[in-house]
């Protein structure tokens, strides 16, 4: 393999538009798995993406990213979550490895990431029907072609994805299966609202 050094700090994934936000990181020993919870207060504008032929807000001010850092999978999961407290998305980056740094004492997720992605985008998203995209894979090719990764890490993308894409099809992904319960049990931003 090769030494791939692509680190992600999950604390400044997917914010780079906020300018002010709450950031609760716990470790869930029951999931083996860090929970990031980033709840936006203000960001100098709404980040849009197109889906299903129309534009959505995907990231503004009262918007929460919940982030999952499992210690035994080689996926790394953030679940965008909107102002009425609907989730949109769940994106799964596919990693080579995690780990936890010590900074001012405190542990905080990194994760390897290994180019390769998964969407799983909400009805409220597509104003349709739950939709599985797997995502980045020039990007992936690309990596193994300027030697950047290996074959044996370009396969492994493949295989962690296709794994997860059968457990979202049956329904059985501890992590998307778990919908808000994170998201209410570590905001500390809102107003609390009751589990259905």
């Amino acid at each position: 393999m090769k030494t791939l050094d692509k680190w992600v700090d999950v604390r400044k994934k997917q914010t780079r538009e906020v300018t002010d936000m709450t950031v609760t990181i716990v470790k869930d020993e029951s999931l083996n798995s860090y929970i990031t919870l980033k709840e936006v207060n203000d960001l100098t504008k709404p980040h849009k993406i197109p889906v299903n032929g129309r534009w959505i807000t995907k990231l503004d001010k009262n918007y929460t990213i919940l982030e999952y850092t499992p210690l035994d999978k080689l996926y790394n999961v953030r679940v965008h979550i909107n102002d009425k407290e609907q989730i949109l998305e769940y994106y799964f980056d596919i990693i080579l490895q995690n780990e936890i740094r010590k900074i001012e004492g405190k542990d905080i997720p990194f994760y390897n990431d290994l180019y390769l992605d998964v969407i799983y985008y909400q009805k409220v998203a597509t104003q349709t029907d739950n939709f599985i995209l797997l995502d980045d894979r020039d990007e992936l090719k690309d990596a193994l072609n300027d030697g950047k990764i290996d074959q044996e890490e370009y396969d492994l993308a493949y295989e962690v994805a296709n794994s997860l894409m059968e457990e979202l099809l049956t329904n059985n992904n501890i992590f998307v299966n778990r919908g808000l319960k994170d998201y209410y049990k570590y905001r500390k931003n809102k107003v609390k609202g009751s589990l259905n």
